[in-house]
């Protein structure tokens, strides 16, 4: 039986305390498979954020870039209100990745991911991820656009809101990297084990089956000898009562 299944333990008799060690250990490692995809899930919202964020900083240099140039006093009434008109089309875009980028039908930019469960533990638990709220970039943005302040100093401050938020994602992101790792090493050192305890020495298994054979054949080839032997005492009485 044991070496048609592999296993050493086919049933709860064959080894009680054994069979309750293993289906404890197939149940963390089932959980911390389940674990590392979570991990990817969050990693892959974690990743969607910052590359939205990443087109936000991008428009944010952009403003800045265009608010140097209108503080220039050789521009034109006109050629200020172009650059106000261009400030606005951005601080719009902004709003609008803010309002609508999304994973999984959840928003990300706009404060709706508080201490959310990476369930990335065999017991349910994880990192606690947070992205912070930046529709406030985008109204102050709009704000400058509509006033026609091309305020550096507000602009700086999302720059630097915006990089901060970048890099709090990109290390969250690193972390699931080292849980996602941490959670395949212990899953694999778990099935190490579990099969130490459940699986079957076939070199061992065999040796016993083909000593079983020789004792059979061996009981066998006695008693065919036992068998010839009494025959040949029969033929010899035989043969001396003739």
């Amino acid at each position: 039986m044991r070496v048609a299944s592999g296993q050493r333990i086919n049933s709860a008799a064959d080894d009680p305390a054994g069979l309750a060690i293993v289906e404890n250990m197939t149940a963390q490692i089932g959980g911390l498979d389940q674990g590392v995809r979570n991990t990817a899930d969050m990693q892959a919202m974690i990743n969607t954020a910052e590359g939205g964020l990443d087109g936000v900083s991008d428009s944010l240099v952009r403003i800045r870039e265009l608010s140097v140039q209108a503080l220039n006093d050789t521009n034109s009434p006109a050629q200020r209100a172009m650059i106000s008109n261009e400030i606005n089309q951005l601080a719009q875009g902004i709003q609008d990745q803010v309002s609508n980028l999304q994973f999984n039908g959840t928003n990300l930019l706009d404060g709706s991911v508080q201490n959310a469960n990476t369930a990335s533990g065999p017991d349910g638990t994880g990192a606690q991820v947070s992205i912070n709220d930046m529709s406030g970039i985008a109204r102050a943005m709009t704000a400058i656009s509509r006033e026609g302040s091309f305020d550096l100093r507000a602009i700086d401050d999302a720059i630097a809101q915006v990089a901060g938020e970048r890099a709090n994602l990109g290390a969250m992101s690193n972390r699931m990297d080292y849980t996602a790792r941490a959670n395949t090493l212990s899953s694999l050192n778990l099935v190490d084990a579990r099969s130490r305890i459940a699986d079957a020495d076939i070199a061992r298994e065999m040796s016993r089956v083909n000593q079983d054979r020789v004792m059979n054949e061996v009981q066998i080839l006695m008693q065919q000898n036992s068998q010839n032997q009494a025959q040949n005492n029969n033929q010899r009485v035989l043969n001396t009562g003739m």
